[in-house]
């Protein structure tokens, strides 16, 4: 399923509205969101070029303006512009949890091997020019997200034993909920606890990432806060029950999960879907577009402003290409578009 071809959606009577319109012109005041379009064939094959793929679960940037993206075994590397760096199939019976890059081509991976195999379970460090992986020696058996921290520290979720969660969003009744700990561990092995299990924080999924400045911010399917240096923990958001979407840049504005009603300050924004292909435009206007989808979509949250992205509905993840740009990947199996969207030229006036 994962293979490199063309998907194709049918958007049956779906009405198209004007913020998917074909015009190119864009207002200043108005948020672009474009579908990347990008060639999708195997290293060394074909051209394949698509803008409307399968669905993207883990996402990391690639510490050089770019990123990487992996779903079910395929691994898609993309510069800052969305061209294609690489694109390459993964034969090895594994699932993986969470991605982080350290580098362009080194990233961190937490997987967890198929029974019966000799595949490892655990963080490893995957070099994907030697296409070798190398275990990161780390004190829990059942790792769930990672990630990178600038200062060579990984982050990563601890089901403490139990079983990891499934990619997909597992149901939300209690018998799924379980209690988890965020631990670290540095270049050298020091591990150390940022987040005990007796804090009483339950989940049945969970996302993670870090700041340059050392915070840790944890996401589960019902909130998002984040753990400071000093060991603090700050509430961030609440939001209805969805799969955990996450993602920080480095000035610490944070993408997640958007409350059903809005606040006194909440920012309404006009948009634009430009430069996409009428498939992609289906699945903005079936998936993405939170009027026409009834789904809750995601927010920015920069200090005290909240800015809602009602075009942001049925994310599955999120990555910030820099303090200003970011790439949603919306969609299902049935179809996915990575849309990179861009702030206003000019700032919203309230």
């Amino acid at each position: 399923m994962h293979g490199a071809q063309n998907l194709v959606v049918d958007v049956g009577a779906v009405v198209v509205l004007a913020s998917l319109s074909a015009c190119s012109y864009v207002a200043p005041t108005s948020w672009r969101v474009v579908p990347i379009e990008f060639d999708n064939a195997l290293d060394g094959g074909p051209e394949d070029r698509i803008d409307v793929t399968y669905s993207m679960t883990n996402m990391t940037q690639d510490t050089a303006g770019g990123f990487w993206t992996e779903s079910a075994g395929s691994w898609l590397h993309l510069n800052g512009d969305g061209d294609t760096l690489r694109r390459f199939n993964d034969e090895m019976s594994t699932r993986v949890h969470g991605i982080s890059a350290i580098s362009p081509s080194v990233l961190a991976v937490s997987r967890t091997g198929k029974a019966g195999t000799e595949i490892g379970t655990g963080i490893y460090l995957y070099d994907t020019d030697a296409e070798t992986w190398t275990p990161v020696d780390v004190d829990a058996t059942m790792i769930g997200d990672v990630a990178a921290g600038a200062d060579g520290r990984l982050v990563f979720v601890d089901f403490l034993g139990a079983m990891v969660p499934e990619d997909e969003m597992t149901p939300l009744e209690s018998a799924y909920m379980r209690p988890f700990a965020i631990r670290t561990v540095a270049r050298d092995g020091q591990q150390t606890t940022v987040l005990g299990a007796e804090s009483g924080v339950t989940a049945a999924a969970v996302a993670i990432d870090i700041d340059p400045a050392g915070t840790v911010y944890v996401s589960t399917e019902r909130e998002t806060f984040a753990i400071g240096v000093d060991g603090t923990r700050s509430p961030i958001a609440t939001y209805p029950p969805r799969k955990p979407v996450l993602a920080v840049n480095s000035v610490g504005d944070v993408l997640t999960g958007a409350p059903t009603n809005t606040d006194a300050n909440e920012r309404f924004i006009d948009w634009k879907m430009v430069r996409a292909s009428s498939p992609a435009r289906g699945v903005m206007a079936k998936k993405g577009d939170c009027l026409q989808s009834g789904e809750q979509g995601i927010r920015i949250l920069t200090g005290d402003e909240s800015t809602s992205l009602p075009f942001s509905c049925n994310t599955n993840s999120v990555v910030w290409l820099n303090d200003t740009m970011f790439v949603l990947s919306i969609g299902d199996e049935s179809g996915t578009i990575l849309a990179r969207v861009t702030p206003p030229e000019e700032p919203t006036r309230r």
